[in-house]
């Protein structure tokens, strides 16, 4: 029975609410719950507190290539962020951290310069859509297509954000088909859903790392490189970042599907190959959708 005075639980309504409910776990309400430093300390909570998901997710994304797969597809989740959850968390890091950066960088400007869709097939779109027949600023009609041109890369902006989304379930299609013959195998992936969970990670790799890119690129920026050492040192840097992400791919692909090395870079190419078709389709889709609905 509950003690005169006390407050029910707002979440299940257990009369028994202390600090804790005993019933569902929820902290008591308390008058700081909103302030600055409660916020703050929840933060810092969430990064560094005994169950540390956060930090122990990203340590095995990082340097255990393979290993948050294969745990997840062993049952052993608790410790770790969901699949989803880790990706979303990426793909927020990676629009905030590199909002231009070039593989996710798109204009108006491009579509008519670059493929897909054909600069030809942009060109007339958009000619039907400005009131002029304009497809650059110059000359008679320019202002048409100046605003134009703003209004397409303002809501091209918010799109790539939330279709970049479907690179996932697109990557997991690729994997079910290029390892279709492994099904079976102990611990391998077979479903759909469970070559999802290792798409899921991969792209949350590669978001991270195109991140950590946008903030390096930001940060030489702001510094003038002297010429030749200085330069070459940069250079060197980035070389070695890419081969340590290669290297990372390749031993999560070893370990998730249980492949030798020769099959493993075969596998890895095809992979490669497979995501840049992606890619692609992303980029004419992201045009359609745009053009479709200004």
């Amino acid at each position: 029975m509950r003690v005169p005075g006390e407050l029910p639980c707002p979440n299940c309504g257990s009369p028994r609410l202390r600090s804790f409910c005993p019933d569902c776990g929820q902290a008591a309400p308390a008058p700081t719950d909103y302030s600055l430093r409660a916020y703050a300390g929840e933060l810092v909570g969430q990064i560094t507190n005994a169950d540390g998901k956060l930090a122990r997710t990203l340590w095995a994304l990082v340097a255990r290539p393979g290993v948050l797969t294969a745990e997840h597809l062993h049952g052993r989740r608790a410790r770790y962020l969901r699949p989803l959850q880790l990706f979303l968390l990426a793909n927020v890091l990676l629009f905030v951290a590199a909002p231009q950066v070039p593989l996710f960088s798109y204009s108006l400007e491009k579509y008519l310069r670059y493929a897909p869709p054909s600069p030809t097939l942009a060109a007339a779109l958009v000619r039907q859509a400005t009131t002029r027949g304009h497809t650059h600023a110059a000359g008679a009609g320019g202002a048409a297509f100046e605003a134009y041109e703003r209004r397409f890369d303002t809501r091209v902006e918010a799109q790539r954000k939330s279709l970049v989304i479907l690179l996932a379930p697109g990557l997991a299609l690729a994997l079910r088909i290029l390892f279709a013959r492994r099904r079976g195998l102990h611990g391998v992936p077979a479903r759909y859903g469970e070559h999802l969970v290792f798409a899921l990670h991969s792209l949350a790799f590669v978001w991270l790392l195109l991140a950590g890119l946008g903030v390096l690129s930001r940060a030489l920026g702001g510094i003038v490189i002297a010429p030749g050492a200085g330069r070459a040192t940069v250079v060197a840097g980035l070389l070695t970042l890419a081969a340590a992400a290669l290297w990372n791919v390749l031993r999560a692909v070893r370990r998730v599907y249980a492949l030798s090395w020769p099959r493993t870079v075969a596998a890895t190419a095809a992979v490669g190959t497979m995501f840049i078709g992606l890619l692609v389709a992303y980029r004419a889709l992201l045009f359609f959708t745009t053009y479709y609905t200004l």
